[in-house]
């Protein structure tokens, strides 16, 4: 009986022991599902990190911010975390509104989806002598950002704190790597760009310059407020006047940066300059530090001059439009003060006149309205070279006794440094000239008894024998033609 009891016990005891075996094993297995499922989820994360696209979003009208993939989920604002599912040369697009641009170094365009796209805030600063050869594209975009910016920074001094007020005297700085402004317009902003460069004292060997392109842009009503021309930073007990990025013009370009305006308006700007070029020193890249405006237009500009340049070749100003009398005057020594770089040229106008067998060719100055004397023509005759001829006193170069048809084109090459050139071509026709007079021979009296021979010779004035002329003899009342 006891043997009984005793082996129920035990088998009692076994199938507990199995059955907390089988619950225990059952939590393992199931936190590993756990485990399994987590890390999955972690790495489906990851892999949505680590997914790049061409095309983001932003539109801070938005309430909530969404996925930034279409205009419909687009981001509320844009900020650096932006940029990290942004591909490399991918687009932002911004929908009409107020941005400020985060100083993100890369390759990306940030392009106005509207009129109304407005950026208030665009600071790139660096801290390095290199170009990292990115670029930032900026495209259909409205600059309106103040000139006057006030930063105001704690600087611990053992074992005192002190406070320095920091005058900003840019809206907009541009250091550190390439950029490219399409269709922008800048309203009361200035900008600059070499900041760094400019505050070091000494050149490193590896200097190298960036580019700031502006094409069809637009700058507009600035005005530089002499209020922060100068200003004083105290430090501790000591208080230093700072002046180190002074700068009174809408362009400020220091060291080693290449500016390129293509087609751009400048209007209502009150400023010592446009532009101001601090150093024309080329980069350990082979870029040039110089300021490049080419078939732009001023107007109501109020500045000494249109660029501002320690040295002449530091500029080009080239096929530009101005509502006053540019000329290459340059005003200042060093630095100088320069409101075009290209040549006037007078245009030129060839007129070609014939008569009978000859030609006359004139060469005037249209814009003087006097002829050209002294430079060569060059002739050609169905394409053929016919002859180069210098214009005389009276800019006239004359061809006589001509005959046949010619298929004339008749050229000048200008002068670089006064005329431009000019060309006209001309079909003449020529045909022999004829002679209507009416030669008429003194009267001959002649007896003869016998029978001779009247030999009459026809000669020109020349003395030379005319042939094949039809000559009429009259003798008496009857005349023959002979």
């Amino acid at each position: 009986m006891k043997k009984g009891i005793l082996l129920i016990l035990l088998l009692l005891i076994l199938s507990m022991g199995f059955v907390s075996a089988s619950e225990n094993t059952t939590e393992f297995i199931s936190d590993d599902l756990n485990e399994v499922e987590l890390t999955d989820s972690q790495d489906q994360d990851l892999l949505n990190e680590d997914i790049k696209y061409s095309d983001i979003y932003i539109n801070s009208s938005k309430e909530v911010s969404g996925d930034g993939l279409s205009p419909e989920t687009a981001y509320k604002s844009l900020s650096y975390d932006t940029y990290t599912k942004l591909e490399d040369n991918g687009t932002i697009h911004l929908a009409e509104g107020h941005y400020e641009i985060p100083d993100k170094k890369g390759n990306y365009i940030i392009r106005g989806m509207g009129d109304d796209t407005v950026i208030n805030s665009c600071w790139f600063k660096t801290s390095t002598y290199a170009n990292d050869n990115k670029m930032i594209t900026f495209s259909n975009l409205t600059f309106d950002i103040p000139v006057k910016r006030e930063v105001y920074e704690t600087v611990w001094i053992v074992p005192q704190v002190s406070f320095e007020i920091v005058h900003e005297y840019f809206s907009i700085s541009l250091d550190g790597t390439n950029f490219r402004f399409i269709d922008c317009t800048f309203i009361n902003s200035s900008i600059v760009s070499g900041q760094y460069m400019n505050s070091i004292d000494y050149q490193n060997p590896i200097m190298e310059s960036t580019i700031k392109s502006f094409e069809n842009c637009k700058f507009l009503n600035y005005s530089y407020n002499n209020t922060v021309k100068e200003y004083y930073k105290t430090l501790g007990s000591e208080s230093i006047r700072h002046t180190e990025f002074e700068g009174s013009s809408l362009i400020t370009s220091f060291q080693y940066t290449k500016f390129i305006f293509d087609k751009c308006v400048f209007d209502n700007i009150t400023a010592e300059s446009v532009a101001d070029s601090r150093g024309g020193l080329m980069g350990t890249n082979g870029v040039y530090g110089e300021i490049i405006i080419q078939k732009s237009s001023f107007s109501n500009c109020n500045v000494t001059g249109i660029v501002k340049a320690q040295q002449v070749s530091d500029c080009k100003i080239e096929d530009c439009t101005y509502d006053f009398n540019a000329t290459n005057g340059i005003v200042g020594e060093s630095p100088f003060y320069i409101n075009k770089t290209d040549i006037s040229l007078n245009e030129t106008e060839l007129t070609i006149i014939s008569k009978d067998n000859n030609v006359v060719i004139a060469l005037i100055d249209v814009n003087a309205s006097k002829p050209i004397a002294g430079v060569e023509v060059g002739i050609f005759n169905n394409s053929i070279v016919f002859g180069y001829f210098d214009t005389d006193s009276n800019g006239q170069i004359i061809l006589t006794d001509l005959e046949g048809t010619y298929r004339f084109e008749f050229s000048y090459l200008g002068d670089p440094y006064a005329y431009l050139p000019t060309s006209v071509n001309k079909t003449l026709i020529f045909n022999k000239t004829k002679t209507n007079a009416v030669i008429q021979a003194p009267k001959v009296t002649a007896i003869y008894n016998v029978a001779k021979n009247l030999v009459i010779t026809l000669k020109d004035s020349n003395g030379n024998a005319l042939f094949g002329k039809y000559v009429t003899v009259k003798v008496g009342s009857v005349s023959k033609r002979l």
